[in-house]
């Protein structure tokens, strides 16, 4: 009887400790994906709804844009890398910070958008 809860021991090791990698049914290694999120206000607070977020992979060049929600939010999932996100809506300045998303990690960047200067804004002459 020793033998066999050393054996049953044994197989149940083998089963807690294999990789969860490798229970993939396609047969490969699955990406850890990880998020940027935050959230587009003015300066008094309320939210910039369909705010223009450009999401750009330094390493990667890979660019992902996303557009701001009713609630001023946004959400993009992203390979870990060093990113330039940039935060842009009609009316406003464009703002633009670096953020890295790491492995294990979610970074989350807010954005206050300033009114756009009206001196220098385009006006149109009727």
């Amino acid at each position: 009887m020793f033998k066999h809860v050393i054996a049953l021991t044994f197989s149940f090791l083998l089963v807690v400790s294999f990789p969860a990698s490798a229970a993939n049914p396609r047969g490969g290694s699955q990406r850890v994906r990880r998020a940027i999120s935050g959230r587009i206000t003015d300066p008094n607070g309320a939210v910039v709804v369909a705010a223009k977020i450009t999401i750009v992979g330094r390493s990667s060049l890979t660019t992902v844009i996303k557009r701001s929600d009713t609630k001023g939010q946004y959400v993009a999932d992203l390979e870990p890398d060093t990113y330039d996100v940039t935060a842009a809506a009609p009316g406003f300045k464009t703002a633009t910070r670096s953020t890295g998303v790491l492995r294990g990690s979610r970074s989350y960047m807010d954005f206050v958008l300033y009114p756009a200067d009206p001196v220098n804004s385009p006006r149109i002459v009727p």
